[in-house]
């Protein structure tokens, strides 16, 4: 099983950008999913009613605000998911073909630009991380060469560096943060909470403000795992996909986890000065 797991890996470092848009693909897909079964949350008086949050994203002309009037019918609506669902797929699968993947690439964005009103409160980090990614990886793929995409991969692992530092350091200022009690308010929160964990917080606050503090750590320092060739990147990466995996169990953040396991391969290749041939 770890020899296994271990020649999985290795390939998905091998594929940096591959792996980032395969993964992200993932994301796209179970979001569109997602709303295609969901469907409460836009009918009248749902908390993504059309009739409400159309006043909260105004369109600057008359053009635009038809076109997102016609996005927003639910037959339309439910197409536009059907059709972000198969071009996440043609990406998930074996598929090598640059214009192809290019393509499904630069759908999964732009359409990720259309729907965004419909579903104006819901939408989360990861919805950000995948729309970078895919931008990305089609600009990548656009120029055709292995130096364009591989200046996609190096784009990508950056963006994510920075993403996990600013988490870090913006949550510095937050007295909360800095005595330890973020994590256990969190998981007392209908939203992001855990009833059990939230207990075990409670029963244990030495080890609550040990983990909450480790989280702050491990979030500014990260940026440094980029110094001396990424020594050490591994065993970071490794650490904040674990998070991620807990966030998805304790706060039902699941899409996080494939959003930024998706970036790790770009990551890696930003600190030891890869990239992906083909």
């Amino acid at each position: 099983m770890l020899s296994r797991l271990r020649r999985a890996a290795e390939s998905a470092c091998a594929k940096p950008l591959t792996t980032a848009e395969r993964l992200s693909a993932a994301t796209h897909l179970l979001s569109s999913l997602e709303y295609i079964v969901r469907r409460t949350d836009r009918e009248p008086g749902g908390l993504n009613d059309w009739t409400h949050t159309r006043a909260q994203v105004p369109a600057k002309t008359r053009t635009m605000q038809a076109v997102k009037d016609f996005i927003a019918r639910e037959p339309v609506t439910q197409a536009l998911h059907t059709s972000r669902a198969l071009a996440a797929a043609v990406l998930i699968s074996p598929v090598k073909n640059n214009k192809v993947r290019m393509v499904a690439n630069a759908y999964l964005a732009g359409s990720q630009l259309l729907i965004y009103p419909r579903h104006l409160f819901g939408t989360d980090g990861s919805d950000q991380v995948s729309f970078l990614v895919q931008t990305a990886a089609a600009l990548g793929r656009a120029g055709g060469t292995d130096a364009t995409r591989n200046a996609a991969v190096q784009f990508i692992g950056a963006q994510t560096v920075l993403s996990y530092g600013a988490s870090g350091w913006a949550k510095l200022p937050g007295d909360a943060w800095r005595s330890g009690d973020a994590l256990a308010k969190i998981m007392r929160t209908q939203t992001y909470g855990d009833e059990w964990f939230y207990n075990q917080l409670e029963k244990y606050p030495a080890v609550s403000r040990a983990v909450c503090h480790t989280v702050l750590a491990l979030e500014c320092g990260f940026p440094l795992l980029l110094l001396k060739k990424g020594k050490y990147i591994d065993a970071g990466l490794l650490v904040m996909g674990t998070f991620h995996v807990a966030n998805a169990r304790f706060m039902g953040l699941s899409r996080f986890a494939w959003a930024f396991a998706s970036t790790y391969p770009s990551v890696r290749a930003l600190a030891k000065g890869t990239g992906e041939a083909a």
